[in-house]
């Protein structure tokens, strides 16, 4: 009966499983980053957390490279780029990420009225006009996000991603048609994103002191417009230059580079190694890096990876064999119900109210957080979130495609980190 309740039914022989992998990586660090939080002072970090990458960004580049490579697909069928287009994009985006969200913020809101009404004390909310924006995804838009349900800035960069890149490529299509071919459009497209998000970053770097630090650029919206553009600059060379992808040769030699820049990146990002940067008498110069150059680093670095992931298409072996596959495979399904429900949800209004009394207690409190996390994302994704992303296949038409990455649906694409 468990096994029917918790079991997704999943059909590894239709998913990527590289991709998979990349997914399930990315929101294991996330989850990782968040249970420490229990320990309280019982938490003396470990090197190796230094070491690895950043999950919101890997899940950003994963992002790009599915849906860009949507966008680029239904774009090459059709020949053109129009409205009905556009808007069949945007149905099936939504209906992908709008109701687990609204769903978890809406519950969220409502507990936190309960409670305050049970105790008789004045709710935690923000203000009206600040809750109002959580709707809109405009919560972080121009400024670092409220302490309130603050993992949904990564969420809300991805939203407006998927508002602006089509927008541009429609706008491109509709002033470069005439001279310049779809494969350019595209390219171009994209560059304008990745450039002119960078100048923006560039230039208010410039002209705001130091002295106020890295100015908090990784979580808001008009600074990071370029997140998931390094993912669909690999989604376009996948389609544009498909014989170099399939390279096994070139796949390994880009994985091994990206790895490394990726690693050596986040160590030099990481609170270990900031100590340094002040005895070296540099910090200066790494607040300046963080506010701009950091962000293409890590972006590329993490774009090298797809090719080679994205050709290990099935797992085989031990990978098979001991079940670490299925087990990875349903990790990536439930990541996007893992992403919404960990932290706010289970971390802050459950785990966090427990008293960590001491060492036991506090590994016990990190034990209660994964299976927490582990159960309720399963039940969520199996109960809701499959089924509605499910019923867009009769509101929207189908997308070209390859393998299914996505849950219940048929077009690849992932869910979002924190």
């Amino acid at each position: 009966m468990l096994n029917e309740l918790f079991s997704l039914n999943t059909v590894l022989t239709k998913r990527v499983f590289g991709l998979d992998v990349m997914r399930a990586v990315a929101i294991l660090i996330v989850v990782d980053a968040h249970a420490t939080i229990a320990l309280k002072d019982y938490y003396s970090g470990a090197f190796w957390h230094h070491l690895l990458p950043d999950g919101v960004e890997l899940f950003f580049v994963l992002s790009g490279f599915l849906i860009g490579g949507i966008l680029i697909r239904s774009y090459e069928k059709k020949g053109r780029f129009d409205r009905d287009l556009l808007l069949n994009f945007w149905t099936r985006r939504w209906f992908r990420t709008l109701p687990n969200y609204y769903l978890v913020l809406i519950g969220l809101i409502a507990f936190a009225l309960v409670r305050a009404w049970r105790s008789g004390l004045q709710h935690t909310l923000p203000e009206n006009g600040v809750l109002f924006k959580y709707f809109f995804f405009l919560q972080n838009f121009a400024s670092d996000v409220p302490a309130f349900f603050g993992e949904t800035w990564s969420l809300a960069i991805e939203e407006w991603s998927y508002l602006t890149l089509p927008l541009v490529l429609w706008t491109m299509h509709s002033l470069l048609s005439g001279r310049f071919s779809r494969q350019r459009i595209v390219l171009l497209t994209i560059l304008f994103v990745i450039i002119g998000t960078n100048v923006y970053r560039l230039i208010s770097a410039i002209q705001i002191p130091i002295l106020e630090g890295e100015l908090g650029y990784r979580g808001i919206v008009v600074a990071r417009l370029d997140a998931i553009s390094y993912g669909v600059l690999a989604a376009y060379a996948k389609h544009y230059f498909p014989t170099s992808w399939t390279n096994d040769s070139l796949r390994r030699r880009l994985f091994v580079v990206g790895l490394l820049v990726t690693v050596i990146t986040a160590l030099s990002a990481s609170i270990f190694i900031l100590k340094y940067y002040v005895q070296a008498g540099i910090l200066p110069a790494y607040i300046f890096y963080k506010r701009t150059f950091y962000f293409p680093v890590i972006g590329l670095s993490m774009a090298l990876l797809v090719p080679y992931m994205d050709g290990w298409r099935t797992a085989t072996g031990g990978w098979a064999r001991f079940g670490i596959a299925r087990a990875i495979t349903h990790i990536s399904l439930i990541s996007y119900s893992m992403y919404l429900l960990n932290l706010t949800p289970i971390m802050m209004n459950v785990v966090e109210r427990i008293p960590t009394s001491s060492f036991t207690v506090a590994w016990l409190k990190v034990g209660l957080f994964w299976g927490l996390v582990l159960v309720l994302s399963t039940l969520l994704f199996k109960y809701f979130e499959k089924p509605v992303t499910e019923l867009r296949e009769r509101l929207s038409a189908k997308e070209p495609t390859q393998l299914v990455n996505e849950p219940g649906a048929r077009s690849p694409e992932p869910g979002t980190g924190c």
